[in-house]
């Protein structure tokens, strides 16, 4: 018969180790980004997956749209001296490796290899997968030439609060500011505008069952 003094320390044992879990758990959560990319249940290509079919101009090189942006730039800036100046300001003494800045500035981030392809680049930056979702399950033709399934699969349609993940306060280089509203006003943040300055369209008309394109 086990002892009323070693029940109850088997019950605070247990008590402290589900604490520790928790508090895991809840470390990880800050850590990770509120983005696409933190989805569970895919798997990530990368961007040179998805450049297969999206280099190409008939259907709207939107991976050339993105290598041209500050998306593509995003880890590469955090070995800059503004950088370094910022991130030593709170305690950061290299921004590529601290997890609160490459949360935001690298894609798949706090995601286990296992969950990666073998020639996944994290040092490439907020990639396709950071706003759209892992790709793996919605990557081929047939599923992304239908809308819903391809949703079903893992694309995610980015909305301001995909965005807003990292693009809030915590950065350092938020400026509050940043955007003129209609009435006049500003703030640091408008979905509506940002949007307009990476957009990627596919063409109008564009028929990927009749090109092949997409293949």
């Amino acid at each position: 018969m086990i002892s009323k003094s070693a029940s109850d320390r088997s019950l605070i044992h247990a008590f402290l180790v589900l604490s520790a879990m928790g508090f895991a758990l809840l470390v990880l959560a800050f850590l990770m980004p509120k983005t696409a990319a933190a989805a569970e249940g895919h798997d990530f290509v990368g961007y040179q997956k998805c450049k297969t079919c999206h280099k190409k101009e008939a259907i709207g090189n939107q991976v050339g749209v993105w290598l041209e942006s500050r998306h593509a730039k995003a880890y590469e800036t955090l070995g800059t001296d503004k950088a370094k100046k910022w991130g030593a300001e709170v305690g950061v003494t290299n921004p590529q490796t601290d997890d609160r800045c490459i949360k935001c500035h690298s894609t798949a981030h706090g995601v286990p290899d296992e969950r990666v392809s073998n020639k996944f680049d994290r040092t490439a930056g907020v990639q396709c997968e950071s706003c759209h979702g892992a790709g793996k399950d919605y990557k081929k033709k047939k599923i992304m030439m239908n809308r819903d399934k391809a949703i079903q699969n893992g694309l995610v349609v980015p909305t301001a609060e995909v965005c807003t993940g990292c693009h809030n306060d915590e950065s350092p280089a938020w400026d509050e500011k940043a955007y003129t509203l209609a009435d006049g006003s500003t703030v640091g943040f408008d979905f509506d505008q940002a949007v307009k300055k990476i957009a990627h369209p596919v063409p109008e008309g564009y028929d990927p069952s009749a090109t092949g394109e997409a293949d």
